[in-house]
């Protein structure tokens, strides 16, 4: 059973959660215009949809950790920051509508698949950067939440009225009991 994954220079050990299926990396092999979360996991009574953002990867290029690293801060920043000018605004927005739009691919790619979903949803938004602050965390999750449907309470989708979204980091992935170590 496959309960170890790995994504970028970094491992998930799902080896203490007991799962209905294992765990899978479902960013791969996407129908074309679509994104996927990096892995889905599910137990007896949860789907988890996990996102990696690893901003520490020491084999990512310069320009891309450049990249990236600027779309995270912007999308942190404080609202209304006068300091920030239309760009930084753009890549901000950008970061989070990456994020909201991964979720729902995913969860689209599920039901295209003939899945009936009928458990509580949890989309845990894992990111790597040590020196990302609890106010950012913060601002980053209240900005992010806009862009992910949080519940689809209609008749015709009760089982998605539970849609829940965490941002956490590797402390806060073994509440999940999921550990996170570095490959190299």
């Amino acid at each position: 059973m496959a309960r170890i994954l790995e994504e970028g220079n970094l491992q998930f050990d799902f080896s203490d959660i007991c799962f209905v299926t294992d765990p899978i990396k479902f960013d791969t092999n996407n129908p074309t215009g679509t994104e996927g979360v990096d892995f889905i996991a599910e137990t007896k009574d949860r789907v988890y949809f996990i996102e990696v953002k690893d901003y520490q990867n020491p084999h990512a290029t310069a320009e891309n950790r450049k990249i990236d690293f600027e779309m995270l801060i912007a999308a942190g920043k404080e609202k209304p920051d006068l300091k920030l000018d239309d760009v930084s605004r753009l890549k901000g927005a950008i970061f989070c509508l990456q994020i909201g739009q991964k979720f729902k691919d995913s969860l689209l790619r599920k039901l295209a698949l003939g899945e009936i979903i009928t458990k509580k949803i949890e989309y845990l938004i894992f990111i790597n950067l040590d020196n990302l602050g609890e106010k950012v965390r913060g601002r980053l999750k209240e900005k992010i939440s806009g862009y992910i449907p949080t519940g689809l309470n209609t008749d015709n989708f009760t089982a998605l009225s539970n849609i829940d979204f965490r941002l956490v980091d590797t402390e806060q992935m073994k509440s999940y009991s999921i550990t996170c170590t570095h490959k190299s």
